[in-house]
């Protein structure tokens, strides 16, 4: 809507409109798709829900055979960066324990590989339901996508489980860290 249109309507309604004073324009008023606009750049940026492209492209393992083992990385530094990047996000730790107790319990030698497979999808709902409450960032249901896509046998589940434990000790001790800050 322009100037004129502005004007001619407020005639036509029988309001005054504020008139600028001569030589000086009259303020233009933001739509309220600039409005909004305007609060979306101001806002506080989330964590990115994007994970870093090589996160799980080698497997959950390093070395062949019986010197096979889980990659330290998973259970060190790539958990610490995970965990960083949730706790920005707003996610506590209590979150995650009910979708890794889930994990943990179906971790079972009896159990076939569906069913293990079935408890990982059951915690990408749990992580959306999360994510949809504004207890999680979309992150969360990243990794556990992940997870599940990179889970071929029993072994593979029980070092995503490994792997996911530790991402969750990493949060509580962001969680813990956060708080001593406060009360400093």
């Amino acid at each position: 809507m322009d100037k004129k249109q502005k004007i001619k309507t407020a005639a036509e309604s029988g309001t005054k409109t504020p008139e600028a004073p001569q030589g000086m324009e009259a303020p233009e008023v933001a739509t309220p798709s600039e409005t909004a606009e305007a609060t979306e750049a101001t806002k506080a940026p989330e964590a990115s829900s994007s994970l870093p492209a090589d996160y799980l492209s080698e497997g959950y393992y390093k070395g062949e055979g019986a010197a096979r083992y889980i990659d330290p990385d998973l259970v060190g530094e790539t958990a610490q960066r995970l965990a960083q990047d949730l706790a920005t996000g707003g996610m506590k730790q209590t979150a995650t324990n009910s979708i890794l107790r889930e994990l943990k319990r179906a971790d079972k030698k009896t159990l076939p590989l569906d069913a293990k497979r079935g408890a990982l999808a059951g915690a990408i709902v749990t992580a959306k339901q999360l994510q949809q409450r504004h207890r999680a960032p979309g992150l969360l249901v990243d990794i556990l996508e992940r997870n599940q896509a990179t889970i071929y046998s029993d072994a593979d589940y029980k070092a995503a489980v490994k792997h996911l434990i530790a991402v969750g000790v990493y949060l509580g001790d962001y969680q813990q860290q956060a708080t001593e800050g406060a009360k400093k």
